[in-house]
């Protein structure tokens, strides 16, 4: 049974050959590439254009990311699921991750640009890749066992609609010293945001681990870094410009992992 629902009246969706199609008629063709977009009528695909999406690919591939992904699918052990949706999967680092590490499991996609779920559905040829919103996601409600979080737009609400009753969420955010130096290096001042501590609403944390190591980055990998981050699109040209002055650089990498088990209903 397919856990997608339709955009536009919200009754199930169903594949019949490369088009997924609702009971009221409403179709989306699935590409080429494997990926179907689920926007909905009117709403234009958004996120990482191909600049960003080829950067973190070149990044990532390079493995400097490596000891978080590994994390994460240790983590992802103890979550004793079979079906997992990687919400906010990008380029699909972490999905492929989590499909070679479970290849038992059903991992599903989601990203708002098209061009990270091109790259995605390429990499991971097994998941199912959609183009969505994460603030309205085509999934039915108590689809998954699991939702993986990357660095992505929290929707607590979303989440637990899409989770079974006793669903884990695993996110991974950065800590206020990530990337310091390298923010350093491009602004005159730098604003260090204090993590906040609290749950999600509607889930209680149930474990939490750091990771901390640095990375010694030439300038192509410095420029790279730089452009897959939100940052890269808001900072003039005069600014960017600065990491051309470095041949090489040592930069922190900090994350944080939490996980969270949906609360019961009665104690919400």
């Amino acid at each position: 049974m397919s856990v997608y629902i339709c955009p536009v009246c919200k009754a199930p969706l169903l594949r019949y050959d490369n088009v997924m199609r609702c009971q009221n008629r409403h179709s989306y063709d699935i590409s080429a590439k494997g990926y179907v977009n689920l926007l909905g009528p009117g709403k234009a695909s958004r996120g990482d254009d191909s600049e960003m999406v080829a950067a973190r690919r070149r990044f990532l591939s390079a493995g400097h990311y490596s000891p978080l992904r590994e994390k994460l699918c240790e983590t992802l052990q103890s979550a004793e699921f079979e079906t997992l949706l990687d919400a906010g999967c990008g380029e699909g680092y972490y999905t492929k991750a989590v499909c070679d590490s479970f290849p038992k499991a059903s991992v599903y996609g989601l990203d708002i640009s098209k061009k990270a779920a091109e790259k995605a559905s390429s990499l991971c040829k097994t998941a199912h890749v959609c183009v969505a919103s994460a603030y309205d996601m085509p999934y039915a409600d108590g689809s998954f066992d699991c939702v993986l979080n990357v660095f992505s737009p929290l929707t607590a609400e979303e989440y637990r609609r899409v989770l079974k009753e006793n669903g884990a969420l695993v996110m991974a955010v950065p800590e206020p010293d990530h990337l310091i130096e390298l923010k350093r290096a491009v602004y005159d001042s730098v604003f260090i945001k204090e993590m906040k501590d609290s749950d999600p609403e509607g889930f209680e944390k149930t474990g939490e681990y750091g990771i901390k190591y640095e990375m010694t980055l030439d300038n192509a990998g410095l420029k790279d870094l730089f452009t897959m981050t939100p940052y890269y699109h808001k900072t003039s040209y005069h600014d960017k410009s600065r990491l051309d002055g470095y041949d090489v650089m040592t930069v922190t990498a900090s994350f944080r992992i939490f996980t969270y088990s949906v609360k019961r209903r009665n104690n919400v």
